[in-house]
């Protein structure tokens, strides 16, 4: 599968994101990035009221509905949502990661996924794809 450029800049963007997020803090909240009209990638967060921090769930559907209303009006042109999940590839062999779920007005993309364990140093693995059923 060839990405565009618009694809790849925003995977590196999540990525590198991810990647300090994890090694400085040791956690990842949700965050997103998205791409304006004409491709350049920006990042996405949401701001979070100290005094009534939402769950992770709403944060996440939170972003998901704004980029939604944000492609259907033409204002960006896709955007990825970043967030904490745990896989299993192999029975009992749980991994943390970062999912990097992206959306794009006209290219269809798989979900990425960046594998990371928390021990004395922050472990990173490679990123890859998963085909969307």
């Amino acid at each position: 599968m060839e990405l565009s450029d618009e694809i790849l800049n925003t995977i590196e963007h999540c990525k590198e994101y991810a990647v300090d997020l994890l090694t400085e803090t040791g956690e990842a909240y949700p965050f997103g990035a998205f791409i304006d009209t004409i491709g350049n990638v920006h990042p996405l967060e949401m701001e979070i009221d100290k005094k009534n921090v939402p769950t992770i769930g709403k944060v996440v559907e939170t972003l998901g509905k704004y980029c939604e209303t944000e492609m259907a009006d033409n204002k960006m042109n896709g955007y990825a949502l970043c967030y904490e999940v745990s896989y299993e590839l192999e029975e009992g062999q749980k991994q943390d990661a970062i999912a990097i779920d992206l959306k794009h007005q006209t290219e269809s993309t798989p979900l990425f996924y960046l594998p990371f364990e928390k021990a004395e140093e922050m472990q990173i693995g490679e990123l890859f794809a998963v085909a969307r059923n």
